[in-house]
């Protein structure tokens, strides 16, 4: 019906736009709180080394060569100043070798964030400081970021790719309904034509056949052969008239669907000498004419397939209207195959309610005939 699936062209092409969309909310926002902590972390430790640093050239200027032994003082000095309070506390002098302090047991830490600052004595490079702040807790925050913002990308993917989808699916299935509609209404079209062709054409050459030989018949006095073909003639007429009214049906559009149906199971009753029971809702209304038109050709359907393969005595046309949904029920008291066939007019009904949008089910009922459900959406999908 439609020439392409726009669900799939749309997912092929959404799809990676979303998770893009979505991949790039969960890694920049925790990404950039990252750095921008691990920035703060950084300038925090390298102010607490140039604060080090100051203290220790304090102590190099006053005893150059001797204050590598004299740490006790150094580490008093910056415990007073609260320079002490950091996870790492290394101090290297100018041959890169490091200084023992005693600031007690070191606690564990997972990682560390460096920050360094050169000390300048007496004109010449003295020794480095460096100072690890506690990397865990920007490690803590990051992941709780990243938790929280994988839930929003999740969410924003889900909102950007299935409100589309949705609204696609729906689009999609309004326009197979549509289309189901305009082929079903060009092939009633067709059939108008052709009775109109039948009726206007072969009808008014059989007629006037017809009357050519009412004025034989005068002109040489009644006959058993222009009686036989007087006869012939009349059930040609007869079966084109009911031929021309099956394609192109007049009471449909005349009388609305619940008075059409209930003529033609009166007619066919009364042509094949099938009982009919009808149950239809007489507060149905007027319908789509798509719906009206695709219900009839059902019905007449149905009913042709119980007397040329059911051979039953009695059918039962029941037609309900349910919310926007037209459901109708047919069955009979005939002999049931072992399993449905599709080769009885069915396939042309699954196809008629199809292109609809609507749903056909085909139940056998043991010792009751086949029954056949259909169900019709009355307002567009």
């Amino acid at each position: 019906m439609i020439p392409f699936d726009l669900s799939r062209w749309f997912r092929r092409r959404m799809l990676p736009l979303v998770i893009a969309a979505a991949g790039i909310l969960l890694v920049a926002a925790p990404l950039s709180y990252h750095l921008a902590k691990r920035r703060e972390l950084w300038q925090e430790a390298r102010a607490r080394a140039v604060h080090v640093g100051a203290a220790l050239r304090g102590e190099i200027e006053l005893r150059p060569l001797l204050w590598r032994y004299d740490m006790p003082k150094l580490t008093e000095r910056l415990a007073a100043e609260g320079l002490l309070g950091v996870p790492r506390l290394v101090i290297h002098d100018a041959d890169g070798v490091a200084v023992p302090l005693d600031v007690g047991p070191e606690r564990p830490v997972r990682g560390l964030i460096w920050g360094r600052a050169e000390v300048v004595a007496l004109g010449r490079h003295a020794a480095t400081v460096w100072v690890g702040a506690d990397a865990a807790p920007l490690w803590h925050g990051t992941a709780v970021l990243a938790a929280v913002f994988a839930v929003l990308a999740v969410s924003l993917g889900a909102v950007l790719y299935l409100l589309p989808m949705r609204a696609i699916g729906t689009a999609q299935r309004r326009i197979r309904v549509l289309l189901g509609q305009l082929a079903l209404t060009l092939q009633e079209e067709d059939r108008r034509r052709i009775a109109r062709d039948l009726h206007d054409g072969a009808g008014q050459a059989l007629t006037a056949a017809r009357l050519r030989l009412l004025a034989l018949e005068r002109r040489v006095g009644p006959g058993e052969e222009i009686a036989d073909l007087a006869r012939l003639l009349d059930e040609a007429i007869a079966e084109l008239r009911r031929s021309a009214y099956a394609l192109a049906p007049p009471a449909l559009e005349e009388l609305g669907l619940v008075r059409a149906l209930e003529r033609h199971c009166e007619a066919f009753a009364t042509a094949t000498g099938l009982q009919v029971q009808r149950e239809i809702d007489p507060h149905l209304g007027r319908l789509p004419p798509t719906v009206e038109t695709a219900c009839y050709r059902i019905v007449q359907e149905a009913l042709s397939n119980i007397v040329r393969h059911a051979g039953a005595r009695r059918a039962w046309v029941r037609l309900a209207r349910d919310s926007n949904w037209l459901r109708l029920s047919i069955h009979d008291d005939g002999r049931a195959p072992p399993a449905p066939a599709e080769g009885q007019g069915l396939p042309g009904i699954r196809e008629r309610a199809r292109l609809l949008g609507g749903t056909t089910s085909l139940t056998i009922l043991p010792g009751q005939g086949l029954r056949l459900e259909v169900r019709l959406p009355v307002e567009p999908l």
